[in-house]
């Protein structure tokens, strides 16, 4: 009896390594890629971006269904890039501060006292 209580306890705790382990590494992982895609869905051509290896140039081109976009780094040179490398917006912090500024913002309740 003893190595049966001894058994599910041995596997319950494995169990809860695994949960904890999963939560730790899974979750972050999960919402950075969610954040990554929104990023990328809100990017508009014209907008000067940044790729995940450090190039700064202007999106001219974003075709999510072909997987390709096109970014001007010099006056008439273009480079082809996967949607993947595009690491955020030049002006990222301006928007997170904007967001966060909304965010905490007092919100009016439309009647005046």
């Amino acid at each position: 009896m003893d190595l049966t209580l001894a058994t599910v306890v041995l596997l319950i705790s494995i169990s809860v390594v695994f949960i904890l382990v999963w939560a730790v590494v899974e979750l972050p992982r999960n919402r950075a890629r969610r954040t990554q895609e929104q990023i990328i869905k809100e990017l508009k051509v014209g907008e000067q971006i940044v790729t995940v290896g450090g190039l700064i140039g202007k999106l001219t081109y974003l075709n999510l269904e072909e997987d390709l976009a096109k970014i001007e780094v010099a006056p008439g040179v273009e480079v082809r890039i996967i949607p993947a490398a595009i690491s955020h917006p030049l002006d990222i912090m301006d928007r997170l501060r904007r967001q966060e500024q909304a965010a905490n913002a007092p919100k009016s309740s439309g009647r005046r006292k």
